[in-house]
């Protein structure tokens, strides 16, 4: 009998699938996200699964769809398949059920300002206002929202479905209707209609605008589908401003008054079923595959953790729908296919990053220093650990210290107000020194007129040179220098006079690879978001040579069949030394990113597209004379030479991708063969 049963405990550890447990004994893993390395790092758990109910207080729950907790510790569920709300006190353990005989499919719930409970209703088409009655502790309907007639909004053809709902500080009324693309029906308290708020709109890519150019509004919607996507769920955050998700978008948007987004997340998954603001103003967001997210108020990620259940593990999802969030921290989960109801609760480590921010929120900078020291001890590449540091000692004028912490969580409001403050500084300690070195300039200058004695410090360089000058490349290299202020003569002098070379303008180009790397690496982070340890270097020289070397063989084939006179090697060191503006451009850039705060991006931007500017011109430039061509035919070829680079890359990718397919078949075959021998 014994060696049966070890024989069916071994079949079982064969075919019985294992569940997934980690070290802590849960089955799931917390992560934060990391701007120091630019990817998400493990951090301590956040939160623990407590419960699974399926009923509460004797009431079975049937597909519900959202739930929300009032500032009394009150969780409201919509039990779409019951067609009722639920509503469940966390400090009495008492019970009771909105809507009965009144709701059909509801799938939206929110509490108002006031106590009035909101409800949108899919089957009924309606939203719902629920009046609270203290003394009788029952709930009668209020306003309803409605289908909106004789208004321009609406046709009879138009439809109606509410999912969701929720209310301003003003107790205004937004709804939010299924596939609808003009974002939230917004309705005043007593149900009166005037409008939308919140639509998504277009993304402004050079695609869509060719396209609004080109067609109308009906042929963009019928041939392109350019539709904007249509909000998916909402929230409210204590101020009253609006956030809303979208599928296939990352994350959520925070709205203002004005319609304009105020805030969004730094991150976040294109799958988020519902978000909820949670008492210190942090957002929690739950997908459909069962991910929760906690953002700061500033949109940072906090945690991440939970997942998809397979083996009806707790703590996990197979399609939650709703998030909420009570006065403790505790959180609350509506499975939709299980029908149940999942409690999570906040960790030592968890409570710390919320006592540290809610000091922070009301003002109390140099108390919250101590508890973000602790949680980094506990967690260095906690993201907003090293932001609230950083707030910390700058609210007390340390800002040297303040930047610090700013650069590891590559803040760069923070950074940039901080580093204001320290230039502002060293520039009040040494405006006595800057004034000196500029008078000693002047007289200098005006020394000089009747000295000369700049003629001496001349001589070493003249001698060098004058030596120099004897080398043939010595010239090439110093050529460039003339194309800029001679641009036609200089072309003119590589095409007849020979005054380039092959050698000099590789050296060009490995120069312009030289300054692009040292632009990329040491510009400063206010205007630079590569983080130099995540910096690929091939990827880097494909990104340069590549296109570089397309442009050249693609304007000498096109140009050879429309009668241009260049050769390839013209071609190619006209290209080379057209590179020269960026190859200034860059240290220079380099060097004043280093003394810009970010209010001054305009300096910076600037010097970058004169260079870049300038280097088109000197392009245009080239073809036009080491081709012999008029302005109109120039810009023609260079037009076409684009077109050719982009179809011979899309060639080269179409062999690679079929001399990787004969490569796997040659392997298999290969494999087959000496599997038989």
């Amino acid at each position: 009998m014994k060696k049966y049963i070890l024989l069916i405990i071994v079949l079982l550890a064969f075919f019985v699938p294992s569940l997934e447990v980690n070290a802590n004994g849960l089955p799931y893993t917390t992560h934060t996200y990391s701007s120091a390395s630019n990817r998400f790092v493990f951090t301590q758990d956040a939160y623990l699964p407590l419960s699974i109910s399926y009923d509460l207080g004797g009431l079975t729950l049937d597909t519900p769809s959202d739930l929300t907790i009032d500032d009394n510790d009150n969780v409201y569920i919509a039990d779409t398949g019951n067609s009722r709300i639920i509503k469940y006190s966390l400090r009495n353990d008492v019970v009771t059920i909105i809507g009965d005989g009144i709701l059909d499919q509801p799938t939206g719930v929110h509490v108002g300002l006031d106590g009035s409970l909101y409800v949108a209703d899919f089957g009924t088409k309606e939203g719902y206002q629920f009046l609270y009655d203290e003394l009788t502790d029952t709930y009668s309907v209020g306003s309803v929202y409605a289908k909106p007639v004789n208004t321009p909004y609406f046709t009879a053809a138009d439809a109606f479905d509410p999912t969701k709902i929720i209310t301003d500080r003003g107790n205004n009324v937004y709804m939010l209707l299924a596939g609808n693309i003009n974002g939230l029906a917004e309705f005043e308290n007593n149900g009166n209609f005037f409008g939308y708020f919140g639509g998504n709109t277009l993304p402004s890519t050079l695609e869509n605008i060719m396209k609004s150019i080109l067609f109308d509004e009906e042929q963009r919607r019928e041939w392109f589908k350019m539709i904007p996507k249509p909000v998916y769920n909402i929230a409210v955050d204590h101020d009253g401003l609006i956030l809303t998700t979208t599928k296939e978008e990352m994350g959520y948007l925070k709205l203002n008054i004005a319609n304009f987004v105020y805030n969004q997340s730094a991150w976040g998954f294109d799958t988020v079923e519902d978000l909820f603001v949670g008492p210190y103003n942090t957002i929690f967001t739950i997908t459909s595959d069962g991910y929760i997210t906690e953002y700061g108020p500033d949109g940072s990620v906090l945690f991440i953790f939970s997942g998809t259940d397979t083996y009806n593990q707790k703590g996990l999802f197979k399609y939650p729908t709703g998030v909420a969030v009570d006065s403790k921290s505790n959180i609350y989960v509506v499975d939709q296919e299980t029908s149940a109801l999942q409690v999570f609760i906040p960790t030592e480590f968890a409570n710390l990053v919320h006592y540290a921010i809610e000091l922070y929120q009301e003002g109390k900078y140099a108390e919250s220093l101590e508890p973000w020291k602790e949680v980094l001890r506990m967690n260095s590449l906690f993201d907003l650990a090293n932001k609230g540091i950083g707030n910390a000692y700058f609210s007390e004028m340390d800002y040297e210290r303040a930047m610090e912490y700013y650069l590891v969580a590559r803040d760069t409001d923070g950074f940039s107000n901080a580093f204001w403050e320290v230039r502002n500084t060293a520039l009040l300690n040494s405006g006595g020194i800057i004034v000196g070195l500029f008078i000693s300039f002047i007289l200098l200058y005006f020394v000089n007129k009747f000295v000369h004695f700049m003629n001496y410090v001349r001589i070493p360089f003249s001698k060098l040179k004058k030596f120099l000058s004897k080398y043939k490349l010595y010239q090439e290299l110093v050529f460039p220098f003339y194309i800029l202020r001679h641009p036609s003569d200089g072309y003119y002098g590589i095409k007849r006079e020979k005054k380039g070379s092959n050698l000099s303008a590789t050296i060009y180009l490995l120069m312009f690879f030289s300054m692009y790397v040292f632009w990329i690496f040491e510009t400063s982070f206010l205007f630079n978001n590569q983080i130099p340890s995540e910096i690929n270097m091939f990827q880097q020289l494909t990104t340069i040579f590549v296109p570089f070397a397309l442009w050249v063989v693609a304007n000498y084939l096109v140009c050879s069949i429309r009668d241009g006179e260049g050769k390839f090697s013209d071609v190619y060191q006209g290209s080379a030394y057209s590179l020269l503006p960026m190859i200034i451009a860059f240290p220079i850039l380099t060097i004043v990113s280093k003394g810009l705060t970010y209010n001054e991006t305009f300096i910076y931007t600037t010097l970058l597209f004169i260079g870049v500017a300038l280097t088109i011109l000197y392009m245009i430039i080239m073809v036009k004379e080491v081709h012999f061509y008029d302005m109109k035919p120039t810009v023609s070829n260079i037009l076409i030479s684009i077109f050719t680079a982009i179809m011979i890359l899309a060639v080269l990718f179409i062999i690679y991708l079929l001399l990787n397919e004969v490569w796997s078949l040659f392997s298999d075959i290969v494999r087959e063969l000496i599997n038989r021998g």
